[in-house]
């Protein structure tokens, strides 16, 4: 343990320097013998004291003012670059570790008035205050005028470093967190401009809001390094890519499970889930391509039509190449019966010379039981999945999800995530949240559920699976379970996940039980913190970043005089103890008076450190 140090006391060594450069002054005035050894004597002490003098105006300079760093492109580039080659690290902006001694200083802080934090003098014109701040500035920053947050956080460690945030730590996943207007945004600009330039590193962008400014840096850094940009833009389909998410997968149950997921708990959901599956493994068999639009077709006009083009491929296949005459045979029987048609008289043949028999199919089977469901029921029951299909395969939005590829009107690129993968693109999903949100939930919901999936393959059939970064802004709008198996699993599938939201409570409230929500939590090793409001998320990462022992100086005195003592006769005494106690090592407080850009980052069983992200120009 270092000793006590009051960083908030007068700076006495200042009246000291004074004293020092009088004494220097009157040695060489003076006849004294050896006046000028003296004088050189007075000179170093005056130098000493002056340096320390100027540390602690420094110190209370950086404590009182806020800095908004400004970093230029070229720079930002030359310093990944040189960290990546030094030290296999990201560049994450300036700061410190934080250890003991910034914990014992931030106590101390805590614990003042926020008066008597000492600073520049509150008197001093603003000119003067604006001239003083200049000569203190840090290289590349401003001034932060913002109401948001303290100053003093950031500025109690003199000697910066640029923030190492580990390769080798990132296949952990990183939680990203912050309130609104905290800086996240521009986090993900830094993060995702050094993976761009990265020719190894494939980056897949979620953004429920559809961040202009993060687009257009995307965009330009791989304008920058001739890198395939993808935009998939729900608001300007003009402007979009065409991006099928039933594209991949490796058992057909995964499709119907993408959108049952979509729907609320219960029965109806069940059901859905049912016919989808039946219609999907149907096409499958009679060799079409499962898409939402097929989907919505079955759902609304039924199965019949898939119904009789699988039969028509089943008996020739089973042995029945004059099925047509005895199906007419059936027809008769069926005939008598109201409503009785061909295809009944199909379903009866396959029925009493397959199916009971055990030779059936059992795709063929799925569409039977539709097929001999009560209409009523089934019309009743499936009308629940009818608009969540409705919303995602009609319109723009359909045609951007389900691709007609002999469309050749339609010049807009398709893509799904495998073809992103393999060729090594950026894609960026920029989901409509604000003005339609239960069609982004539900796009970036089966997005998600796709990378899951592409995320297996990999997984089971890639020799070196590729380096893939995954961002994931506002996830709670987007989480499902696939999404956990990625961040449970991913990391075999070289998947390395930043995923943002504000409170931990958002997690909660979208899985529904507290479970779940440290289930995500629990796999996200490494964790990035701005600004947040909510004390609970505060405190969960104050916890994680563990514990410390600071120095409480505790000053008591007593005066005391006796009813038949002289009038000038008193006692008194004061003293001055130390008490060692356990506290956090990140006040929570802190996390919630944070700066515009400042954060805490905590990489799982290694350092925490304090740091600032730079606003890139250019």
């Amino acid at each position: 343990m270092h000793r006590y140090i009051n960083h908030f006391r007068p700076i006495y060594e200042f009246r000291a320097a004074i004293g020092w450069l009088l004494a220097a002054a009157l040695m060489l005035l003076s006849d004294m013998p050896s006046a000028g050894y003296f004088s050189l004597f007075c000179v170093a002490m005056l130098l000493f004291r002056s340096a320390q003098v100027w540390r602690a105006l420094k110190f209370r300079l950086a404590i009182s003012t806020k800095w908004l760093a400004v970093l230029r492109i070229e720079a930002l580039l030359a310093l990944s670059a040189r960290m990546r080659k030094t030290d296999d690290a990201m560049y994450l902006g300036t700061g410190f570790e934080w250890t003991q001694k910034h914990c014992q200083i931030a106590h101390d802080i805590l614990r003042m008035p926020s008066s008597d934090i000492p600073g520049l003098a509150r008197w001093l014109p603003q000119p003067i205050v604006e001239r003083v701040e200049k000569l203190f500035a840090p290289a590349g920053s401003i001034a932060d005028r913002s109401p948001q947050g303290k100053s003093w956080i950031h500025g109690m460690e003199p000697k910066k470093i640029q923030v190492p945030f580990h390769y080798k730590a990132m296949p952990g996943h990183t939680s990203v967190s912050g309130t609104t207007g905290s800086g996240k945004t521009r986090t993900y600009e830094v993060i995702s401009t050094q993976v761009i330039h990265n020719p190894n590193d494939i980056l897949i962008i979620v953004d429920p809001k559809n961040d202009g400014e993060w687009v257009a840096r995307v965009k330009r850094e791989c304008e920058r390094t001739g890198r395939k940009f993808l935009y998939w833009k729900q608001a300007a389909p003009s402007q979009s890519i065409r991006l099928n998410p039933l594209e991949n997968w490796s058992q057909p149950s995964e499709i119907p499970t993408r959108i049952a997921q979509l729907m609320e708990e219960g029965p109806f959901r069940q059901f859905a889930f049912l016919f989808i599956d039946r219609a999907v493994k149907g096409e499958l068999y009679v060799g079409d391509k499962p898409n939402l639009r097929s989907i919505l077709q079955y759902a609304q006009n039924g199965i019949n039509n898939l119904l009789d083009r699988a039969l028509q491929r089943f008996f020739p296949e089973a042995g029945k190449p004059d099925w047509e005459e005895e199906v007419m045979g059936y027809m008769q029987q069926v005939g008598q019966r109201p409503g009785g048609t061909r295809l009944d008289g199909m379903a009866r043949l396959y029925i009493e010379r397959f199916s009971d028999k055990g030779n059936g199919h059992e795709a063929i089977d799925g569409l039977i039981a539709t097929f001999q469901h009560d209409r009523d029921h089934y019309g009743r029951i499936i009308a629940s999945a009818l608009p969540l299909l409705q919303m995602l395969a009609t319109g723009e939005t359909g045609l951007m999800l389900a691709p007609k590829a002999d469309d050749f009107d339609d010049d807009r690129e398709i893509w799904d995530i495998d073809k992103v993968i393999k060729q090594k693109a950026v894609l960026y999903v920029g989901a409509d949240s604000l003005s339609n949100s239960m069609v982004a939930q539900a796009v970036m919901s089966m997005l998600l559920a796709d990378i899951a999936s592409v995320a297996g393959s990999i997984y089971n059939f890639y020799k070196k699976p590729p380096e893939i970064v995954l961002i994931v802004d506002e996830a709670a709008e987007a989480i499902n379970e696939q999404m956990l198996q990625i961040l449970n699993k991913g990391r075999g599938a070289g998947f390395k996940a930043f995923v943002a939201y504000q409170t931990r409570s958002d997690f909660t409230a979208k899985l529904g039980n507290v479970a779940k929500m440290q289930q995500v939590l629990g796999n996200l090793n490494n964790q990035l913190v701005l600004r947040l409001e909510d004390i609970d998320t505060a405190e969960w990462f104050c916890e994680k970043a563990g514990t410390t022992a600071i120095r409480n100086v505790v000053v008591s005195s007593s005066t005391s005089t006796g009813t038949e003592a002289h009038v000038g006769e008193f006692s008194g005494s004061v003293s001055r103890s130390t008490q060692l106690e356990k506290a956090p090592l990140i006040p929570h407080e802190l996390i919630m008076q944070l700066p515009n850009l400042q954060y805490f980052l905590r990489i799982s069983g290694g350092s925490v450190y304090q740091g600032r992200i730079p606003i890139i120009q250019g």
